[in-house]
């Protein structure tokens, strides 16, 4: 019997929860699992990633036995690597430079495409999540994170 993959994006969604969940199992086992009635602190990450695990399975299963062939399409890696670049840099730059310029490094470039389109718009937008991430977190929360 021959396998053939009908629709590439099922497949592909499927192997990457599979993956996923696969890990994830291997790091719940590393806790006390317990039981229904007496749960240890393994036992939610492990039934999470068993159903997500399950449900790259049934992916993988549906791209086979799908009526509708597709194809994946290519992927963008200049928006993949400018949303890296952001969380990288908001990472690298929260405790050193403060929230402000962390989230502003983030933003800015994860929308960079629609800065290059629409700048006041970006920018904008930019000013008003900042706002909010600061009243929420570090006003509302209490969270000890410095601004700036």
């Amino acid at each position: 019997m021959k396998f053939r993959v009908r629709s590439q994006r099922e497949f592909t969604a499927g192997l990457i929860f599979f993956c996923i969940g696969s890990v994830w199992l291997a790091g719940s086992l590393d806790h006390r699992i317990g039981s229904a009635t007496a749960m240890g602190p393994g036992y939610f990450p492990m039934a999470v990633s068993l159903i997500l695990a399950g449900l790259g399975i049934a992916s993988v299963v549906r791209s086979v036995t799908i009526a509708d062939a597709d194809v994946l399409d290519p992927w963008p890696l200049a928006a993949f690597v400018f949303v890296l670049g952001g969380v990288v840099g908001f990472g690298l730059l929260l405790e050193s430079a403060g929230l402000i310029a962390a989230a502003a490094v983030l933003i800015l470039l994860s929308c960079w495409s629609r800065l290059q389109a629409r700048p006041g718009e970006t920018l904008l937008l930019t000013v008003a999540l900042i706002a909010l991430v600061a009243g929420i977190f570090v006003s509302g929360l209490g969270m000890p994170v410095d601004l700036y």
